[in-house]
C-alpha cells in the first residue's frame, strides 16, 4: 500500500517588495482542546540594510501578523525583529529567525503579514493567507512536525524556542544540505489514552522512506515506548551524514499492542549530499564537461546564484546558502548535476536556454553599481522562473505616477490568464518591484492601482479594488481622488492585456 504524502510544513517564500524572508507555521494543542499556532520566519540578511552602531552593524524589520475570522481580528502582533550585530555589512551577515506563537480556536483564518525594513522603510509590503486549524477528533492524532536546526538543554530559561527542559530552534523547511550531519524533528502526540482505552503501553516507529518504493530505510528505523497520556512530545535526531541525495519521507506510526496503527503523520525531506551515486562523473570528468568550461569563479557563482529560479525549493534553499561561500568544485559539481537531473540526455542543451535568459535579464535589468545581483530583482525572477511575458507594457512617463510595467502571460504552471505589475517607487534605480500578481504565491496587493500614484497624489481607502472576475475596478471617485489623474491606463493594460 502506498501511503500518501502530506508536506506538513509549507514554505511560503515572501517576496517582491525587496525583503527576502521563508515563512511556515505549525499547529499544536493542549489538553484543555485549546490550540494554538507557532509561527516561523526566515530572513535573508542580504536583502535588508543593515546601519552601522557602537556594538557593530545590525538590520531591523517591522514585523506583523494578524489573524482575522469573520472580519474581526482574532489575535495580532507587532514587534521590531533584530539581527544579529556584526562587524562586517557586507560579507559577515547571517540569516536570522523570529519564532511566535498564538492562541487560536479551531476555525479558518485570514492571516495577514506585513513586513517593513526599519533602515529601509520603502522595502516594505503584505502578504495574506489561508491558516486553518482543524479542530480534535476523538481518538489519538499527531501535531503538525517541525525540523529542528539545533536542540540543546536551557537550564531553566525560557525562550519562544523553550519545549520543556530544552530549546528546539526549527528549521525553515525539510531541507538538509551538504553541511547538515543531522535531521532532527519534534511533534505531539494526543489522547493515545482514548486509543487505548487507558494508560497501556505502545510504540511508536520513526521511518525514512523512499517515496519511490514506499520502503523503509532500514538503518534509520527508530522505536520508542511509551504509556496512554493526553500529550505525549517526540523529539529525535538522526545521523544522515551516509543519507544520499534524494526526496525521503519522515513517517511516524503509534502502534498499540497488537500492532494496530493509531495515529500517523508524513512529512517530505529532501537531502542534498555530495557523496557520489555509483553513476556520477568524478570532478575530473564534470571538469571536462559545459560545466569545466566556466573558468572564471565570479562567472561561476552567479550562475549558480541565477539558476534558483529554476530549481524546487529545496534546490533553491542549498542556493541561497552555498552560492557565496561554497568552493568551486562543490559549485561546479552542483551546476553539472542541477542540469543532468533535468536532462540526462543533453543537460548543456537546456542550460544553454537558460542561460539566455540569464543574459537577457543582467542587460535589461542590470541596477548598475548597486551592490543586488540583476538575478536579484523582481522582474529578472519572474522572467527566468516563468519565461518571456507574452505581452509586456511598459509606462515611464505617465502623468502622477510612477514607472510601471505590466506583464501577461497566456498560461503559467499554476494560472492561465496570469498577470504581474512592477513598479519604481524610487523613479532612478531602475529597480522594479512586483507590487500584485494573480499567480497564487506571489505578492498579493489589492490596493496596487492605488500605489501606482506619485507622493503629490497619495490617495487611501478601499484596500480590495476588484470585481469578482478579477478585473480591476475603476472607482471613478475613490476619497474624492480623480482615478484619471493617477494612471488610469494601468487599468486598461490589466484587464485587457495586448
Amino acid at each position: 500500500m502506498k501511503h500518501l504524502l502530506t508536506l506538513l510544513l509549507f514554505t511560503t517564500v515572501l517576496r517582491g517588495f525587496g525583503i527576502d524572508a521563508y515563512f511556515n507555521h505549525a499547529v499544536f494543542h493542549t489538553p484543555e482542546g485549546d490550540a494554538y499556532v507557532e509561527t516561523h520566519m526566515l530572513f535573508n540578511a542580504s536583502s535588508l540594510r543593515f546601519m552601522n552602531s557602537a556594538n557593530g552593524y545590525q538590520s531591523k524589520v517591522e514585523l506583523t501578523y494578524i489573524f482575522e475570522l469573520d472580519g474581526k481580528v482574532a489575535d495580532f502582533s507587532k514587534k521590531i525583529v533584530k539581527s544579529p550585530f556584526v562587524q562586517d555589512s557586507v560579507n559577515a551577515i547571517v540569516d536570522f529567525l523570529d519564532v511566535q506563537r498564538f492562541n487560536l480556536a479551531p476555525e479558518s483564518y485570514k492571516l495577514s503579514i506585513k513586513l517593513r525594513d526599519i533602515n529601509n522603510p520603502k522595502d516594505s509590503g503584505t502578504i495574506v493567507q489561508k491558516i486553518t486549524i482543524a479542530a480534535p477528533i476523538e481518538s489519538a492524532f499527531f501535531s503538525d512536525l517541525i525540523y529542528l536546526d539545533t536542540i540543546f538543554p536551557n537550564a531553566g530559561k525560557t525562550s519562544p524556542y523553550t519545549r520543556g527542559n530544552y530549546d528546539m530552534i526549527p528549521r525553515i523547511s525539510g531541507y538538509h544540505g551538504p553541511n547538515n550531519k543531522s535531521a532532527g524533528i519534534y511533534t505531539e502526540l494526543y489522547q493515545s489514552e482514548i486509543a487505548l482505552a487507558g494508560n497501556d503501553d505502545y510504540i511508536v516507529l520513526l521511518d525514512l522512506i523512499d517515496p519511490k518504493t514506499d520502503e523503509a530505510l532500514g538503518e534509520f528505523r527508530v522505536m520508542k515506548r511509551f504509556k496512554g497520556n493526553e500529550i505525549q512530545p517526540i523529539v529525535h535526531k538522526w545521523n544522515i551524514e551516509n543519507l544520499p541525495t534524494g526526496n525521503f519521507l519522515v513517517r511516524l506510526e503509534a502502534r498499540d499492542r497488537n500492532n494496530v496503527i493509531i495515529a500517523s503523520k508524513s512529512s517530505l525531506m529532501q537531502r542534498h549530499s555530495f557523496v557520489p551515486a555509483s553513476d556520477s562523473l568524478d570532478d575530473f570528468q564534470i571538469n571536462s564537461t559545459f560545466a569545466g568550461r566556466i573558468h572564471n569563479e565570479d562567472s561561476l557563482r552567479n550562475i549558480v546564484y541565477c539558476m534558483r529560479y529554476a530549481g524546487s525549493v529545496y534546490e533553491e534553499n542549498y542556493i541561497e546558502d552555498h552560492w557565496q561561500t561554497a568552493d568551486t568544485t562543490e559549485l561546479r559539481r552542483f551546476f553539472y548535476t542541477f542540469w543532468r537531473e533535468r536532462n540526462s540526455v543533453d543537460p548543456e542543451s537546456s542550460w544553454k536556454k537558460y542561460e539566455q535568459g540569464i543574459a537577457y535579464v543582467e542587460e535589461e535589468f542590470s541596477l548598475g553599481n548597486r551592490r543586488r545581483h540583476a538575478c536579484a530583482t523582481d522582474r529578472a525572477r519572474v522572467y527566468l522562473k516563468y519565461g518571456k511575458p507574452n505581452t509586456r507594457v511598459i509606462q515611464n512617463r505617465e502623468p502622477n505616477a510612477s514607472p510601471y510595467e505590466i506583464w501577461h502571460y497566456y498560461k503559467t504552471p499554476r494560472k492561465s490568464n496570469a498577470k504581474f505589475v512592477f513598479y519604481d517607487r524610487s523613479l532612478v534605480t531602475n529597480e522594479y518591484v512586483l507590487l500584485h500578481s494573480n499567480v497564487p504565491g506571489e505578492q498579493v496587493d489589492y490596493s496596487w492601482y492605488l500605489q501606482l500614484s506619485t507622493p503629490s497624489v497619495a490617495p487611501s481607502g478601499n484596500d480590495e479594488p476588484l470585481s469578482n472576475s478579477g478585473d480591476v475596478i475603476d472607482y471613478n471617485n475613490l476619497n474624492g481622488i480623480q482615478m484619471n489623474s493617477v494612471g488610469s491606463r494601468a487599468l486598461d493594460f490589466w484587464n485587457n492585456p495586448r
